[in-house]
């Protein structure tokens, strides 16, 4: 008995030692032989065939392969190549690329867990990653990051250069020969497209290139939200932007709270040397909400249901008063090391289902130095020079807000999605009366270019939050089993005019914000505090979803409305704007899922240095 006490004491203490379960082969095709143990015979492969720690599988010259690790790990094996699984244990995992060509997908690792991939040249260390790699017997070597990173360390070290490299997704390494210097260089856009097709075994050549289109095209989606090209100019800064993009990605598939499939993507991008871009795009083939799944305090969508293509999105912009690394991992370092100061910073959601005409709530941020800090007040919107900063004691420092429809602007030669581009780097500014309105400025935002934002009066307005009790917020108070849902609204005065009468001066800036699964199901607080899971699968199994609205005013007295049923009382169903969703129905709203996926991402990659910080 104490020896089975001992043995289980010591599989507890010890869980990287225990073993992990068997990889699998998930599909074949053509010629393809596994070793199932490492004192196995080889022999024909077969789906579902299991390969414990030590096995091989090998292709033939006509033969392709996918295979799958228990920690979800998936591996396809190309033509003439030879993969051994050399460990495999719930803490550490090394595969042996033999030679031939390989594509791995490896998901975010539980702390301490490792994953690493040996060639004859090098030893590869990876953890949430997507990359290819080819070997020959020799050494020659040639490796490809989709995404995420790879810590590359050399067998033998070269003669010249160094012996360990940090290869960030969009670049690769080559390697001529064994001890030799490596070479790093961007991926070549035939190189990135190929790795990034289907490599699925079996797939014909027309498939795979209808997949690679696919992908070509939510890429070109993505990166239209990023920069618009406009002239010469922005199209040599577009091409030197693509060298720095996406220095972090992550994307996850779920269900919204309404019941609509959709698909999140972030990047953490810098359009320029001292910026950094958090973006967050939202796509739903099919979108509905009738409010049925919601709980008791939300407000009432007035779109059209099983609107198609939905497109939401939330992008933040903050620029710095110095240039970034370009590596995040100096980052800690250089905040620590330097009087780095923000310049300036927006947050832009939009609803861009229809890119002519694009529902939009931004709010807008300048640093003041007497302060020290980034403010949201009326003075965001003045000319640089023109104006002081507000003093904290004026009773101007309030929030504003930017919102409205961005309608194609014929007479000033800028669309839609240019205008919103230019509200996300300020480069707007009041037009000097209380009606709201504002102009468009030029790319140094030093002068006017004569254009009012948008196409009828109106259609795109600042405003400043008023000075009363005016917020409505529920619950306040919530049991511990209540669902992680909360309402709130503000009341804001449309060019802050001050004594107005007029209810169309004024509007409620309305959220749902929810705590949600990846089923759509809202969390309660007992989903995180009465659990077992480690914290990275809580997270990989969290989102927020955040519904806005732009509600018209039924009350224009705010100091009457101090307490939540007054306030909800003075907030009208009706939108305060008129947009369709591409014809099919007016609603204002945007609807953005947010996963901390690159969150995790970017503390996993930041570690490291910030724990040599403290050191």
């Amino acid at each position: 008995m104490g020896k089975k006490i001992l043995s289980l004491f010591l599989l507890a203490a010890l869980p990287g030692l225990t073993c992990a379960g068997e990889a699998k082969i998930l599909s074949m095709s053509g010629n393809v032989e596994a070793r199932q143990t490492r004192e196995g015979q080889w022999g024909p492969a077969a789906d579902n065939m299991e390969i414990a720690e030590g096995g091989a599988v090998r292709t033939a010259s006509d033969g392709a392969a996918v295979l799958l690790l228990p920690n979800k790990t998936k591996i396809w094996l190309k033509e003439t190549t030879s993969l051994e699984i050399e460990q495999r244990q719930t803490l550490a995992s090394r595969l042996a690329l033999v030679f031939g060509r390989i594509k791995l997908r490896v998901p975010h690792l539980m702390r301490k867990e490792k994953f690493e991939v040996r060639t004859p040249a090098a030893v590869c260390a990876v953890r949430g990653t997507e990359f290819t790699v080819s070997t020959n017997e020799e050494g020659k070597m040639d490796l490809q990051v989709l995404y995420g990173e790879v810590k590359l360390r050399f067998v033998i070290p070269p003669e010249k250069g160094a012996d360990e490299y940090y290869i960030p997704q969009g670049q690769g390494l080559n390697l001529e020969e064994k001890g030799k210097p490596a070479k790093l260089a961007l991926l070549t856009p035939k190189a990135e497209m190929e790795a990034l097709g289907n490599w699925n075994p079996g797939v014909k050549p027309a498939d795979r290139l209808n997949a690679l289109k696919e992908k070509e095209n939510d890429r070109a989606q993505a990166k239209e939200f990023a920069r618009v090209i406009t002239n010469s100019n922005n199209e040599v800064k577009s091409f030197l932007n693509v060298v720095k993009e996406s220095d972090l990605e992550a994307g996850r598939t779920l269900t919204d709270v309404h019941g609509n499939l959709v698909r999140v993507d972030q990047r953490m991008m810098r359009p320029a040397d001292n910026e950094i871009q958090f973006f967050n795009l939202v796509k739903r083939p099919v979108y509905s909400n009738d409010g049925s799944s919601l709980a008791n305090g939300g407000f009432k969508y007035n779109g059209a249901q099983g609107v198609v293509n939905r497109l939401d999105y939330m992008q933040m912009t903050m620029a710095f008063n110095k240039d970034l690394p370009q590596r995040i991992e100096d980052w800690p370092g250089f905040f620590d090391a330097n009087a780095v100061k923000p310049s300036w910073a927006s947050f832009v959601m939009a609803n861009r289902t229809d890119a002519n005409e694009i529902f939009f709530i931004a709010q807008g941020y300048k640093y003041d130095a007497p302060r020290d800090m980034l403010v949201s007040n009326p003075w965001v919107l003045t000319l640089d020079g023109t104006q002081t900063p507000l003093a904290a004691d004026n009773s101007n420092d309030r929030q504003i807000l930017m919102t409205g429809v961005l309608k194609n602007d014929v007479p000033n030669n800028i669309s839609a999605i240019e205008g919103l581009n230019k509200i996300t780097n300020l480069q707007v500014v009041t037009d000097g009366t209380n009606s709201g309105a504002m102009k468009y400025t030029n790319a140094d935002r030093t002068a006017l270019d004569g254009g009012n934002v948008g196409v009828t009066a109106g259609d795109v307005v600042w405003a400043i939050k008023t000075d009363q009790s005016s917020s409505y917020s529920v619950p306040k108070d919530a049991p511990d089993n209540a669902p992680l849902a909360q309402f709130q609204a503000d009341m804001y005065l449309i060019g802050n005019n001050a004594g107005s009468a007029n209810l169309n001066d004024y509007f409620w800036f309305a959220k749902e914000n929810y705590v949600i699964g990846n089923g759509g199901g809202i969390k309660t607080p007992g989903d995180f505090t009465n659990s077992s899971t480690d914290p990275f699968t809580l997270l990989k199994d969290s989102a927020l979803e955040s519904v806005m609205y732009i509600k018209k005013s039924g009350a224009v007295d705010s100091t009457a409305i101090n307490d939540n049923i007054t306030a909800k009382n003075a907030i009208s169903d009706v939108d305060y704007f008129a947009y369709s969703h591409s014809g099919a129905g007016n609603g204002t709203n945007i609807d953005v899922v947010f996963i901390p996926d690159l969150m995790v991402a970017a503390v996993q990659r930041m570690l490291p240095a910030i724990t040599n910080l403290k050191d």
